[in-house]
């Protein structure tokens, strides 16, 4: 399958739109971690599309795997700031959510 056709890429791509709108929205100086947040949230897509481009295998399941990584990097970063009161609720809950998603989906791909 083409990742070009992938829902996973498009979630990923849908994620780091959210994340930099987060970031982006935001005073400067307010949110913890943006640098490892802007950079583990563009990682998942460029690391699922270098899997995809692999093939098959080891190569692309260890693509896959680092961008897995990458969400579960973003995710955290998230949470931190969540938990220190920087990021609203109504901000947090959708972008967790569809970040888990991903992680799901990534794992279910390399369980094929």
């Amino acid at each position: 399958m083409p990742h070009r056709d992938l829902n996973v890429l498009d979630a990923a791509d849908r994620a780091a739109d959210l994340v930099n709108a987060l970031i982006d929205r935001s005073p400067r100086g307010w949110l913890l971690h943006v640098r490892q947040m802007r950079a583990s949230v563009q990682s998942i897509g460029a690391n699922i599309s270098e899997g995809f481009g692999r093939g098959t295998g080891r190569a692309r399941d260890r693509s896959l795997e680092i961008a897995r990584g990458e969400a579960e990097e973003t995710i955290r970063h998230l949470a931190a700031n969540f938990r220190a009161c920087r990021i609203h609720a109504r901000d947090y809950w959708p972008v967790h959510n569809l970040l888990v998603t991903i992680v799901k989906m990534l794992t279910s791909l390399l369980d094929q």
